[in-house]
């Protein structure tokens, strides 16, 4: 099978992490994978803020419900959404989804896991974040070395999700 489509089935929602460090490089491979996702008008109205330090990701872990999985994971990317750079606020949210996508597929692709949290518009999150003006939280992806492997999940069968015109 194909390597990509191998990692789209491959890859699962990781929530425990090892202690392992995340190799810079890798991290930057990630945030590079994120940036080439599509978007309405090339207008990659994603930015990232990577929370790598133990105590900045100990602050963060206290405002959101995923405590554990952020604590522990060596690094939480957050990803944002530039409003003065995006011209449309669903094809904007559409566009970081893929971004998202891109980051996790990638972290699969190099060992790593990772968790899309949901967690937006957070103004606490923001400030410790340091948002700029215009920037609004759109989700949160812990990373790191996965210390458990989630058992595949169930699809359904193509035949009750697609119709033919």
């Amino acid at each position: 099978m194909n390597e990509v489509l191998q990692a789209i089935r491959a890859r699962r929602s990781v929530r425990a992490f090892r202690s392992q460090p995340v190799e810079p490089e890798k991290v930057e491979a990630l945030l590079d994978a994120g940036r080439w996702a599509p978007s309405g008008k090339n207008t990659q109205p994603w930015r990232f803020v990577v929370v790598e330090s133990a105590a900045k990701r100990a602050e963060l872990a206290k405002l959101v419900p995923q405590r554990d999985m952020v604590a522990t994971a060596p690094v939480t990317l957050a990803v944002l959404l530039d409003r003065q750079a995006g011209y449309d606020e669903l094809k904007d949210a559409q566009a970081i989804g893929a971004c998202a996508q891109n980051i996790l597929l990638a972290a699969q692709a190099l060992g790593l896991g990772g968790c899309w949290i949901g967690r937006a518009r957070d103004r606490a999150v923001e400030a410790l974040l340091g948002a700029r003006e215009g920037e609004e939280l759109m989700m949160l992806i812990p990373i790191g070395y996965p210390a458990e492997e989630p058992p595949p999940r169930e699809r359904r069968p193509l035949a009750e999700l697609v119709r033919r015109i």
